[in-house]
């Protein structure tokens, strides 16, 4: 069976950020958007275009 990249990717992340529930949404147009909230339901839903723009946007806002 062949490996699913954005599975992998959701699994990195998640090792990355315990604190954080992870997710993908498949759009029908548009492409997939990489999602991201704080499992302690404080903070913002993060949402963006990638794997390494949710990184960011996490690191952005862990420094805040």
């Amino acid at each position: 069976m062949a490996r699913n990249p954005t599975d992998e990717a959701v699994a990195r992340l998640k090792a990355d950020w315990p604190k954080w529930q992870i997710w993908v949404v498949y759009r029908v147009v548009g492409g997939p958007v990489w999602c991201a909230r704080r499992f302690d339901g404080s903070g913002p839903v993060l949402n963006t275009d990638s794997a390494d723009d949710l990184s960011e946007a996490l690191e952005a806002e862990v420094a805040q």
